[in-house]
């Protein structure tokens, strides 16, 4: 087992140790550079980031076997954690805040190894091409500029320009590396639409560079740019198109719900994201249920507004929709898109409406059971609280939950008739609609047993919110504070679909 590890020629041991000493003596010379001339850890980053990218992206062509440069993505996985965790190192790590930035570097370099070696080492090149040339780009743009225009989507500052310069560099990478890369693996592409694959990519990157925290972009952005490329390179013309109009219908989509105040600019930015993967890669009959849990789960959170005001104080999130509840809703459907994108199974798309079905109905049950005349009971002992509280079922909510189900995987089997073999009669349509309801039920559980809830000390009521009375800090007084609800409605999802999966094998 362990000589299976290391089976690799013994020229590629030897390049192996040239590369690695290599980047070993790159990030010495630079960390010794910036202490004896004093130079800022920042500008050192910048110019490790950018040195070893230029050493990692071209290191497949090189070798034999992948297995030398897994095990140098290991080692620097290992290295830079440590390097994090105790501080040492700064010319390699950001010294302003804690970012597993350089973790995720070699994370997704052994991730890229492992899925693109064998006839895709040109998406394996051109997504390292994005993490160490267009990511640096939009970095180094962004921090140059004394005024740049910034804007936040999530935990960190971003800068018009620097997403400006991550696109076109992006861009510009495959305009230039595309064509001959992908003729090395077979693939013959025209100058047209290599420049079309180019526009698309560099859009998606730089759609998930804005939107990332803590170093994340050096995961996502390069993994998002591989995926399309796969995606785009094994296609035909029609799914080329599809996915170009899918990116349109998603700026469309996302900017009137920004305008429409359904969505922040942060959950703008990642419906955007969302749907075009749904839209593109799935087409209709992927983008109805979605859109209808999106349209109607947006107009009832606007309805009876001042009479669930009450309830502001204890919801953790708002009605205009963020990054995070954007994600938490449609995160395990996007990746079900995928999923089938990459292997096709019509087990995808019934596993698809389990999960859109999940949160629909939760949102129904949530938004629809504050209308309840009693008081709800809770999941966990039956007994009778106020309306809002996390864990609280109402007949009235188990109802609209029900109904909410019900009305994606109809409109699942309006969109994709072919789905259901025997058509109305289908046993599938009621077992999906089971296991959105039922999904409902683990998000409730989860609710009341181990999602975060705080008491406020101003007023001691108990809420979801860390901040409370105008600004005051709550005290945690049951559940766990990494529970919040983004990730109970994530598990709620992931149960729809699972779920799904489950009834459908013990139906056999």
């Amino acid at each position: 087992m362990i000589s299976f590890l290391f089976d690799a020629p013994a020229s590629d041991w030897i390049r192996f140790a040239l590369f690695l000493t290599g980047i070993l003596a790159f990030i010495f010379l630079a960390e010794k550079t910036r202490t004896r001339l004093g130079w800022s850890a920042e500008v050192t980053r910048k110019l490790v980031h950018v040195g070893t990218g230029v050493l990692i992206v071209f290191s497949p062509l090189f070798f034999v076997s992948p297995k030398p440069l897994l095990w140098m993505a290991v080692l620097f996985i290992a290295v830079n954690f440590a390097g994090v965790e105790t501080g040492k190192l700064k010319g390699m790590h950001d010294t302003t805040r804690k970012s597993f930035g350089t973790v995720f570097y070699p994370l997704t370099f052994f991730i890229l190894v492992l899925t693109c070696w064998n006839g895709n080492k040109s998406v394996l090149i051109l997504a390292m091409m994005v993490l160490a040339f267009s990511d640096a780009a939009a970095a180094v743009v962004g921090e140059l500029l004394k005024h740049p225009h910034e804007y936040r989507f999530g935990a960190d500052k971003k800068s018009l320009e620097g997403s400006a310069a991550m696109f076109l560099t992006t861009f510009l990478l495959m305009a230039f590396f595309l064509k001959p890369l992908a003729a090395g693996d077979g693939l013959e592409i025209s100058v047209r639409n290599a420049l079309w694959i180019g526009f698309i990519t560099a859009a998606l990157a730089t759609a998930l560079e804005s939107v990332s925290s803590g170093g994340s972009d050096n995961l996502t952005a390069p993994l998002g740019s591989a995926f399309i490329l796969q995606y785009l390179l094994h296609g035909d013309q029609a799914g080329l198109s599809r996915l170009t109009a899918g990116l349109l219908l998603a700026g469309i989509v996302a900017l009137l719900s920004f305008r429409l105040k359904f969505l922040s600019a942060s959950g703008a930015a990642g419906t955007f994201i969302l749907a075009t993967l749904v839209f593109g890669i799935g087409g209709w009959p992927w983008a109805v249920p979605i859109l209808v849990f999106f349209i109607s789960s947006s107009l009832l959170s606007k309805i009876g507004k001042s009479r669930k005001k009450r309830f502001d104080l204890i919801y953790e999130k708002s009605s205009t929709r963020d990054i995070g509840q954007v994600f938490a809703n449609g995160g395990v459907a996007g990746l079900l898109v995928m999923l089938n994108g990459l292997a096709p199974d019509p087990a995808w798309y019934l596993a698809y409406l389990g999960a859109v079905a999940a949160v629909n109905a939760d949102t129904w049950a949530t938004e629809l059971g504050t209308f309840s005349a009693s008081r709800p009971w809770m999941v966990t002992n039956f007994k009778r609280v106020a309306h809002g509280t996390s864990g609280a079922v109402s007949p009235l909510g188990l109802l609209s939950a029900f109904a909410a189900s019900a009305i994606i995987v109809y409109s699942g089997f309006l969109s994709n008739p072919q789905a259901f073999a025997a058509g109305w009669k289908n046993p599938l349509i009621g077992l999906i609609i089971l296991s959105g309801f039922l999904a409902t039920l683990v998000d409730s559980l989860l609710g009341a047993t181990i999602q975060a809830q705080y008491r406020c000390p101003s007023c001691g009521k108990i809420t979801e919110k860390k901040k409370h009375c105008g600004g005051k800090t709550t005290v945690l007084a049951s559940g766990s504070r990494f529970v919040d609800n983004d990730r109970v409605n994530l598990a709620c999802s992931a149960a729809g679909a699972l779920l799904v999966i489950l009834l459908m094998h013990l139906q056999g």
